[in-house]
């Protein structure tokens, strides 16, 4: 049997019901409101040269209710239409149930049911946030400075009576529980803090940033108190068990044990330990067998190391307390026409290329092997009062540059009446011309009576860590002698009293004594205090 087709038949679609029909109005109406005016004016052009309403809608991307509706009214903008909402009515009693309940909207919701009102979640929460009713910053359920501050608070007694017991629920671990907080040590504190938090039914995350701590700490506090209750957790050791700990402590004993032997007296051919020797010492030692991991553990947690043994410099002088004794009396009794001063020499350096540490952002090589373009020394003397330094260039140094410096101190301090000469026991500061000469000088002096008098107080052998003026070279040398490339001698001179004058003139501006350790530090009570080659503090 053959069915002949039939005319297409126009579809007709169902009535919308008048809840979808009232939906789409106030859709329509939302939208003509939002719209520009350049926009509005577009669809009536468009309608006006005969487009339909389907073309203009696709074209400006609308629904062609909106374009509808702004055909319908042409060019003015609709009125807004503002509804009240039946929670107005109930906005100073919404206001004070947050603050009660601080922001929980399910109890206000649940309150307001209570007492007839009937409302929505997504209703009243946005009538909160329209209001401005929600102020997460001072809520501790939602805000980690108001935990903080909440937290203090609680420390600190500001909640008190009913409103502490409205917002913590009575439980009989409660004011343990504040005990703990308040007095505890630092742990406690946390783990206190970390359970009445929660308690208070604010977040794991929110607490774990207000505490500094791990999220996966302060929920095995709260796990623990809820297992095993407040004496499990206040336990000296939460982090492990004690057979654990226990074990961890024998195997650290016996480790500290094999420390003590030398790698030989287990038939390991080392002078000093490594990780794979310590494990086969310890498996021969006990028949345990241990991880590295295990091993690095332990160590790290007993304070070990790989630590380079420091090479230190040490006074074999058998007159080393009694010259120190000398040193430090002449400084700490120095009188107002006396002065001290610590002398030392530098160089004969090259005049060459050098090298050092500097910030580059390329690889530099130095020749090994330079021509040399002139030697530079001198003599430099440092005033341990003052810190000015005095200095000289010197064509070799011998006991004549010696005493050449001597005199060019004594012609810049006529007025004073001793001045302390303190030096290195090298062999041109203890030589008998030197000596003579000097005795010679000061008789001279006496016969006078004009000028100061020369006193010499010589260092300890191998106590160059005790002169002052070796840190103010060194640092001179670091500053325009490394890294330098000078053309002769005259230019390295010349960057070398450059140095020297701009530093006089920094501690002529801000006034200090040299050798601040030793000024410091009171050797005559406690003389073991600074022992030959350990005298920079640690």
């Amino acid at each position: 049997m053959c069915l002949s087709a039939s005319p297409r038949s126009r579809s007709v679609h169902p009535r919308l019901p008048i809840q979808v029909a009232r939906l789409g109005a106030n859709r329509a109406n939302r939208e003509v409101q939002m719209l520009d005016k350049q926009t509005r004016g577009a669809i009536l052009v468009l309608r006006r040269k005969g487009h339909s309403l389907r073309l203009i809608s696709q074209l400006l991307s609308l629904s062609r209710q909106t374009v509808k509706k702004v055909i319908k009214i042409g060019s003015d903008v609709p009125p807004v239409i503002h509804r009240l909402c039946k929670l107005d009515a109930h906005h100073e009693r919404i206001a004070q149930m947050l603050a009660e309940f601080d922001g929980s909207v399910v109890k206000v919701r649940r309150a307001l049911a209570d007492a007839g009102t009937s409302v929505g979640y997504s209703t009243l929460t946005r009538f909160c946030r329209k209001n401005h009713l929600l102020d997460r910053a001072r809520t501790p359920r939602r805000s980690v400075q108001a935990t903080r501050q909440w937290l203090l608070e609680l420390v600190h007694g500001a909640y008190g009576g009913e409103r502490f017991h409205s917002q913590l629920p009575r439980t009989i671990d409660l004011q343990f529980l504040l005990s703990k907080l308040k007095h505890g040590r630092s742990r406690d504190r946390k783990k206190a803090a970390t359970i009445l938090a929660r308690k208070r039914g604010i977040s794991n995350s929110l607490i774990a940033k207000a505490l500094l701590s791990s999220r996966k700490t302060t929920r095995r506090y709260y796990k623990m108190y809820l297992q095993a209750g407040p004496e499990k957790l206040f336990a000296w050791n939460t982090t492990r068990h004690i057979g654990i700990e226990a074990q961890y402590f024998e195997r650290t004993k016996r480790i500290y044990e094999i420390f003590h032997h030398k790698p030989t007296a287990f038939g390991i051919n080392r002078t000093n330990w490594t990780h794979s020797a310590l494990l086969k010492a310890y498996e021969q030692s006990s028949g345990e067998v241990i991880s590295r991991c295990t091993l690095v553990r332990i160590l790290r947690r007993a304070g070990f190391r790989w630590r380079k043994a420091r090479r230190v410099l040490t006074s074999p002088d058998p007159r080393y307390h009694e010259k120190l004794e000398l040193l430090l009396n002449t400084l700490h009794h120095l009188g107002e026409n006396e002065m001290s001063f610590f002398l030392d020499e530098w160089g004969p350096t090259q005049v060459r290329k050098r090298g050092g540490k500097a910030y580059r952002n390329e690889h530099v090589t130095i020749p090994r092997h330079q021509v040399s373009r002139g030697n530079v020394s001198l003599v430099a003397a440092i005033s341990a009062t003052t810190n000015q330094i005095t200095w000289q260039f010197l064509e070799s140094k011998d006991s004549h540059a010696m005493m050449d410096m001597i005199e060019v101190l004594y012609n810049q301090y006529p007025t004073k009446a001793k001045l302390y000469i303190t030096w290195d026991a090298v062999v041109w500061h203890n030589s008998g011309p030197l000596l003579e000469a000097l005795d010679q000088f000061n008789d001279d002096t006496k016969a006078l009576s004009v000028g100061p008098i020369i006193e010499l107080v010589p260092l300890p052998t191998s106590a160059q860590f005790l002169n002052v003026i070796e840190g103010v070279l060194s640092g001179m040398t670091r500053a325009v002698i490394n890294n330098s490339d000078y053309s002769d001698a005259a230019e390295m001179k010349q960057a070398i009293s450059r140095h020297l004058t701009e530093r006089n003139e920094h501690f002529r501006d801000n006034p200090r004594r040299a050798g601040k350790k030793i000024w410091e530090l009171d050797f005559f009570e406690d003389f073991d205090a600074l022992r030959a080659g350990n005298y920079k503090e640690r």
